[in-house]
């Protein structure tokens, strides 16, 4: 009795946080029944078809790039040994620490007269000038280039999972029918690996579709930057929404496609006694291709952009001496570790719930709280801010004035934060609590511990890993989020991806050095940790078992 109850606890607690997270959906699908305005049909006849094809262009574009550059890198690192593999084998995720937007104002700042290749040129060749009028990259090939470097390591760490995790077995039973190694990578290697490809290029597609910054600082237009535009500049809230259930159109035919694709792609290749592959030592002109393969993805991935930012922080390191400079980074840190706290929480309870009662409004609710992390964080807000002003407005009717203004409150914030990225928390969670035996929680609730005695005592420490990977992974992602941050922030209050923005959106590209600095070491000291922490156990695992 007393577990049946605790069980509809969960269940109703899970619904409550479901209904959270899918109000703001539909209260921006709602906006599609309202009535055109004279904006809309401007916005229709004029600029749709641009939006539309852009965002298409770059999405094929950056998929298909991102894929090419991820694959690549995972193979060679994973089936050859050669001076730097080691080096190269986590320098190679650093760029997801990189913030998209910030490497788009590196790579333009690049050229300007403050930037490093501009100095190069001037001082060597003494065409620093023709460099600055030759090379443009605001532009849709620019875009391409920025998305596609910054968001490879999603397709590498699990293409570099899925490469190591493979039989030797499979290549050996390959080579006995005649294959070659092209062969042998086309015909097994690359379909083994298959479900990890299609979930890395899922996420850098939503990641893609979600980019909002890169976008408005080259000029290209996409329906986020027309979202945003519509909504703040054109104040036309009824056109904004329009727009945006289009884009969420995309983002669930995306979603759709992917499940799709993922239910064809299963392939079995583990086993207790499986015998991992070993790498090939390799020298010579093989050895030089796959040095300078990793050392030109570093070079544009990570190493540049750090490197102009340390050009340009020899100008600008006073910067780091204001109190504002102080008080936006508190304010960053306090946030994201708010929102992580939440956020883990929130998943690993849903997760236990999901473990403990299986049925079919389990199911559907988990299924409706993954779905988050694929809206773009613009949309999210939109759906927000109108939820909130709404709450706000019955509460003038009520009590003549709000008890508590939600909307510019933090309170917003974090339920944008829950929505945007609770299925990352959740599939970490999820993961973790998947290796541990239900026959446990059979033990010991027969001990008569309760929900919270189990998950406290048993539980996590157990899962003490994937509760730090579930933490990191919402923690950066906070960091770095910009649109949802930017449009539903307190009065006053910034964080180090606002000031970058704001200095970036008035041209003073060298002042972003100390932010955007601090920015990424938040971000890499978290992801470094994991990285370590993840391919250190896996290569311990993979040598054990050979």
């Amino acid at each position: 009795m007393r577990s049946n109850i605790q069980d509809f606890k969960g269940q109703i607690f899970l619904i409550a946080i479901i209904t959270i997270i899918i109000i703001p959906i539909i209260t921006v699908f709602s906006y599609l029944m309202t009535p055109s305005t004279e904006i809309w049909s401007h916005l229709f006849n004029t600029l749709l078809l641009e939006y539309l094809n852009n965002t298409l262009i770059i999405l094929l574009c950056v998929g298909f790039a991102a894929t090419a550059i991820g694959l690549i890198s995972a193979w060679v690192v994973t089936m050859y040994d050669f001076p730097g593999k080691r080096v190269f084998k986590w320098l190679l995720v650093l760029p997801i620490a990189l913030p998209t937007y910030i490497a788009a104002y590196i790579y333009a700042g690049l050229i300007e007269p403050t930037g490093l290749f501009f100095d190069f040129f001037e001082y060597f060749f003494n065409s620093g000038a023709l460099i600055y009028k030759s090379i443009d990259v605001r532009n849709i090939g620019g875009v391409i280039f920025i998305l596609s470097i910054c968001l490879y390591p999603y397709i590498y760490l699990l293409c570099y999972s899925s490469f190591s995790e493979q039989s030797s077995c499979a290549l050996e039973v390959g080579k006995s029918l005649g294959l070659n190694k092209k062969e042998l990578f086309k015909k097994v290697s690359l379909p083994l690996a298959r479900p990890g490809i299609i979930a890395g290029l899922s996420l850098v597609l939503m990641e893609t579709l979600a980019e909002f910054a890169t976008m408005e600082y080259y000029g290209v237009s996409t329906f986020t930057t027309g979202i945003y535009r519509t909504w703040f500049f054109l104040e036309d809230e009824a056109s904004a929404l329009h727009l945006a259930s289009i884009l969420l159109t995309f983002v669930f035919i995306v979603i759709i496609l992917e499940n799709y694709t993922r239910g064809k792609s299963k392939y079995f290749h583990t086993s207790q006694k499986i015998k991992y592959i070993k790498a090939e030592k390799i020298t010579g002109a093989k050895s030089t291709y796959a040095f300078m393969w990793c050392l030109i993805i570093c070079m544009l991935g990570i190493i540049i952009p750090v490197l102009q930012i340390l050009f340009w922080l020899i100008d600008t390191y006073s910067y780091m001496l204001n109190f504002y400079f102080t008080t936006i980074i508190f304010n960053t840190i306090f946030l994201a570790s708010l929102g992580a706290l939440l956020i883990v929480a929130i998943s690993m309870y849903s997760s236990y719930i999901k473990r403990s009662t299986n049925n079919i409004v389990t199911r559907l609710s988990i299924k409706i709280y993954s779905l988050g992390y694929s809206i773009p964080g613009v949309v999210i807000a939109m759906g927000i801010i109108l939820l909130l002003t709404m709450v706000d407005n019955i509460q003038t009717l009520l009590f003549d004035e709000p008890i508590y203004f939600l909307s510019g409150s933090l309170i917003g914030l974090l339920i944008a934060y829950l929505v945007r990225f609770s299925t990352i928390s959740y599939n970490a969670t999820e993961s973790g609590l998947l290796k541990i035996k239900k026959n446990i929680d059979l033990t010991v609730k027969s001990f008569g511990y309760s929900t919270f005695m189990t998950l406290k005592n048993i539980h996590l420490p157990m899962m003490k890993f994937s509760i730090m990977t579930a933490f990191i992974l919402v923690f950066v992602d906070i960091v770095k989020e910009l649109p949802a941050t930017l449009i539903l922030r307190p009065f006053n209050f910034d964080t180090l991806a606002i000031h970058i923005y704001e200095l970036a959106e008035a041209e003073q590209l060298s002042n972003i050095a100390t932010p955007a600095l601090m920015l990424i070491i938040i971000s890499m000291i978290p992801v470094i940790i994991l990285i370590n922490n993840t391919i250190n156990k896996k290569d311990a695992d993979t040598e054990t078992r050979n």
